[in-house]
């Protein structure tokens, strides 16, 4: 039997539908079976409202809409999970009327602990439930504590009238605990040792997350990738599903770009005119057109050098790494670490920031001076440097 409701919130539940945190218990929480919630009548709503998340590189090119399926998908230690709690974070010091459900399938106790108690010293804890099956328990657990968190999340959204958050760490290893299961059972293998089930395995999740008229569900699901292959069987499945990936680079981390996020790889159906205006659209447009530009003349750098590029060259690239530095970004999850304070940055201010750039208002700057600050708004350009230079003469 799963938890769910109000009552529910501000405790941590087993696969079994147990509280972790006895002490947390609310006597009279309401019990449902698992996937007994599944709304079949399915109403969506159409209406576009944006979640600021505070976080420069998702808000500019993969802006999240309520209702959204985001992907998280990344290698081993590049920094999926710590992404996942900032935007925690973030978004529910914007928002009232929002519950956040957290499933952990397969990850770390460890990670479990840190989240409960980040979740805990903010007082947020008190608006999120946990649903946990760590990574030594049996497939079954791994398998079923997804479900048992969708339960939880649909039924807040079509009783309780929530917005809700859900966060999926891991969906990959859900998948892999189907395929144990799949393989014990006996059953035929599919396409990459995959179990034959593995459509439907991610199906049955994905189409209970959206929409409707009594609130809505927005996933962020973080999706590891076997040797950082963005073409294996389960990344595609679950791609088919999403209206968005965030694709996190194990190159991007090595350059000490952080959070890692890899702008040509990640993908929305957020960005269109129709959605963000022209403003915002243009210059998604023209950022991904630079740094397109500059990847294709890192060799070219490599084996002639900077100096040997035209001038035309010579400013994308410059813009290319100032675009790159200024999506570097210090988390408030990460300040016991970094020893730098959080920063949360509006959309507005960051699409303002970026159109700066791309007009080429820095060129006679260094790329450096963008590295983790907040928006650029309050940084001189080259034109008023002058006109302070020539004041000061």
């Amino acid at each position: 039997m799963v938890p769910v409701g109000k009552n529910s919130l501000n405790n941590i539940y087993s696969f079994k539908g147990e509280a972790l945190l006895p002490e947390n218990a609310y006597y009279g929480t309401e019990k449902v079976e698992m996937n007994s919630t599944v709304n079949e009548e399915r109403f969506l709503s159409n209406r576009v409202e944006f979640i600021e998340t505070g976080i420069k590189a998702i808000d500019f090119f993969i802006p999240i809409i309520k209702g959204y399926k985001l992907g998280i998908f990344g290698g081993a230690g590049v920094g999926k999970t710590v992404l996942m709690k900032e935007m925690i974070f973030n978004i529910n010091k914007q928002s009232e009327n929002t519950s956040n459900i957290f499933i952990g399938s397969g990850e770390r106790s460890r990670e479990a602990i840190e989240l409960y108690n980040e979740l805990n010293s903010s007082n947020l804890m008190n608006k999120s439930a946990m649903y946990i099956s760590k990574m030594n328990e049996s497939p079954g657990a791994r398998m079923s504590i997804v479900p048992i968190g969708v339960t939880a999340a649909e039924y807040l959204r079509d009783k309780e009238n929530q917005d809700v958050l859900l966060f999926i760490d891991n969906i990959y290893r859900f998948l892999q605990a189907e395929n144990e299961t799949s393989a014990s059972l006996g059953k035929r293998p599919s396409v990459g040792g995959y179990q034959s089930t593995l459509e439907s395995d991610v199906a049955n999740i994905e189409d209970r997350l959206y929409k409707n008229d009594n609130g809505s569900i927005t996933s962020f699901q973080t999706m590891f990738l076997p040797m950082d292959d963005l073409s294996d069987p389960s990344a595609v499945a679950v791609f088919n599903h999403l209206d968005g990936s965030l694709v996190l680079s194990r190159a991007q981390s090595a350059k000490n770009i952080f959070p890692a996020f890899d702008p040509l790889a990640s993908q929305s159906n957020s960005v269109s005119e129709e959605y963000l205006g022209r403003k915002h659209f243009e210059a998604i447009i023209e950022a991904k057109r630079v740094l397109k530009a500059y990847k294709d003349l890192e060799d070219v750098i490599l084996i002639l050098g900077f100096d040997e590029l035209d001038e035309e060259s010579k400013n994308t690239v410059k813009k290319a790494l100032q675009l790159e530095n200024f999506f570097t970004q210090n988390f408030f999850m990460t300040e016991h670490f970094t020893k730098s304070p959080g920063v949360f940055v509006s959309m507005e201010d960051t699409v303002d920031s970026v159109i700066r750039i791309l007009e080429g208002k820095y060129l006679k700057q260094s790329p450096e001076i963008f590295q983790y600050v907040g928006s650029n708004l309050n940084i001189p350009t080259d034109e008023e440097l002058e006109l302070n230079n020539s004041s000061a003469e």
